[in-house]
């Protein structure tokens, strides 16, 4: 189910289970945005639901992962490279530039980004309001 609320001021959008989106009503028709979202439906269905927010709270690694995974198909359903990497760099905690978050946009995808526990890098899980796609 997709929700659409105004009470959503952080983001555009966010997952908070696999059957529940919540988007900003200006973000209605962002098709990158939507696209995203179900990303994050998908690494729910995956990983558990459980198990995607622990490491998604707990660890950098894992929060970058899982928001890389899903910018990248939002950028495949036009949402733009810097706009992402703008995105990724500021609203996630991650320690990271806008360089750091185009290089690993562009990176092969790693297929073991998933395969352990919560790990070293503690930071809020929330991200930060996030600029238009």
């Amino acid at each position: 189910m997709i929700v659409y609320s105004r009470l959503l001021v952080w983001a555009c959008g966010m997952t908070l289970a696999p059957r529940l989106i919540v988007i900003h009503p200006r973000y209605r028709n962002d098709a990158g945005l939507l696209a995203h979202e179900h990303v994050h439906v998908e690494q729910m269905r995956r990983d558990g639901l459980l198990r995607f927010w622990w490491r998604y709270a707990c660890s950098r690694r894992h929060r970058l992962a899982y928001e890389v995974e899903a910018y990248r198909v939002s950028i495949a359903h036009g949402s733009t490279l810097a706009g992402c990497a703008r995105t990724l760099a500021t609203g996630y905690w991650l320690g990271i530039d806008e360089r750091q978050a185009r290089e690993a946009l562009l990176a092969a995808p790693d297929p073991h980004a998933h395969s352990t526990g919560c790990g070293a890098g503690h930071a809020p899980a929330t991200p930060m309001a996030r600029e238009p796609h």
